[in-house]
């Protein structure tokens, strides 16, 4: 897409040329990377929906769908019921999302903007891949071209953490519209019901409601009906996201966005992605906390006995803001326990590194050697002894009864980003795999092999199949 004068961006004009690019990106117009990224993200998302299966407060919901009923259309994925498309996309999503592992951070014409569309649009593409005997290239291309959309909306935004959370059902509504095959004037219209009823999660994150994840099955389930309404005949806004107080500039008192432009630049060429994986389960913020932890467990030789250890001191850096990460590890559950820095830190400590099984609540509840940790730990901040600006990160200091003190400081750039290794991915895929624990190896071992080599796929249900048990 040739660049556009200022005077050429008037809305719809950006919102259509999105649309259309929507409608008619094939397979072959992705890069190579774009393949390969997805590919190591679709086992990453998928090893996430295992590890959220075991987490007990997502119960409530796999039993509503059952006294629900309905039409048995669509994978419920580690149950042994198929469920209406709506209500199915609603739990398949929210597991995903439940331990706060999955891959995020859009990358868009060289930022990262923090973004939580992965843990969204993969299961729901996974659930109507299924219902529609989908072939892997297209799996593929309809996921990409969904995060190249939102991603580009989302760069437009004058402030865009947490309103990354406002887009996961435009994402997903771009996704599904194209398993509905629907064309750029319906996905428009369906778009509009998208910006309009999207969730915005942003306040649990303090309160450790469960809220932080059921925008990811709702914005799913709104997804559904948008598609469906447009499919229908309804109509839209003329301009969801830039016209009469569309989504992005109902943030900019009504003026068009400074970087407006930037939304279709290289439009059709550069498909933009989330393309950062998560170490641990919960925010990615916690990493450096627990990578620091990590080091000083070393320096203990690997073991801790939690009688002889006297304080553990957590610090941020004065550079980074307080926020939920800070407050104390008061509540005692699965929920506080993701978003946490002495949680974190105290699980590597006890543990050695933070697994999806040492966060539910029943095991932090049932382990008081590592409440006892926990309550002997403070949060504290730290600049340079000379006033001169300090590098963000994370420190680390076990005081011992005996006075030795072991401390080791962690950047939060060098934690944050890296890319993985296969061995790192089919490691965290298995550790979440075998903590669900209710399929036969022979299934995750299949499930590595198609996944890193999904685009040959066929058939999707070649692959969803394997991530529901025979039997409840």
């Amino acid at each position: 897409m040739p660049d556009v004068q200022k005077e050429d961006l008037i809305p719809p004009r950006v919102t259509n040329l999105m649309c259309d690019n929507t409608v008619k990106t094939a397979f072959a117009d992705l890069s190579e990377w774009n393949v390969k990224c997805f590919k190591d993200r679709l086992l990453d998302i998928t090893g996430c929906i295992f590890g959220g299966a075991i987490v007990r407060d997502n119960d409530v919901l796999a039993n509503l769908l059952k006294r629900w009923g309905g039409t048995t259309e669509a994978p419920v994925f580690c149950h042994s019921f198929r469920a209406p498309v709506n209500n199915a996309v609603l739990l398949n999503c929210i597991t995903a999302r439940s331990n706060d592992f999955g891959n995020m951070f859009l990358k868009v014409h060289g930022e990262r903007m923090a973004s939580h569309i992965g843990e969204t649009l993969i299961p729901l593409g996974l659930t109507l891949a299924d219902i529609n005997k989908t072939n892997g290239e297209l799996f593929i291309t309809n996921n990409i071209v969904a995060e190249d959309f939102a991603g580009r909306i989302l760069y437009t935004f004058p402030v865009r953490w947490p309103a990354d959370m406002e887009l996961v059902s435009t994402a997903a509504t771009v996704l599904t519209s194209r398993y509905y095959e629907l064309n750029a004037v319906q996905t428009k219209a369906a778009l509009s019901y998208a910006a309009t009823n999207a969730t915005d999660p942003a306040n649990s994150y303090y309160d450790y409601s469960q809220e932080f994840k059921y925008h990811n099955g709702e914005s799913a389930r709104c997804a559904i009906m948008a598609c469906e309404l447009a499919k229908g005949g309804w109509t839209g806004l003329e301009d969801p996201f830039f016209g009469h107080w569309g989504l992005v500039v109902k943030r900019t008192n009504g003026e068009m966005p400074p970087l407006l432009d930037h939304a279709i630049k290289d439009l059709g060429r550069i498909y933009f992605m989330e393309e950062s994986f998560k170490r641990f389960p919960g925010g990615i913020p916690n990493t450096p906390a627990a990578l620091a932890a990590i080091e000083v467990r070393s320096m203990m030789d690997g073991r801790i006995n939690v009688a002889d250890i006297k304080a553990v001191d957590v610090f941020r850096s004065e550079n980074t803001a307080y926020n939920y990460y800070s407050q104390p590890f008061s509540k005692l559950t699965q929920l506080n326990a993701l978003f946490c820095y002495q949680f974190q830190v105290c699980c590597v400590l006890y543990y050695g590194t933070v697994k999806v099984e040492h966060v539910q609540t029943e095991a932090i509840q049932n382990n008081p050697e590592l409440l006892e940790l926990i309550a002997k730990s403070t949060m504290g901040v730290y600049g340079s002894s000379d006033g001169s600006p300090v590098t963000r990160g994370m420190r680390v200091r076990v005081t011992m009864k005996n006075g030795d003190v072991y401390e080791h400081t962690r950047e939060a750039a060098e934690a944050m980003h890296t890319y993985p290794t296969k061995e790192f991915l089919v490691e965290k895929f298995m550790d979440q795999f075998n903590a669900f624990g209710k399929l036969p190896k022979a299934n995750a071992d299949k499930i590595i092999s198609l996944a890193l080599n999904i685009e040959k796929t066929k058939d999707m249900r070649e692959y969803t199949e394997l991530l529901v048990p025979k039997n409840s």
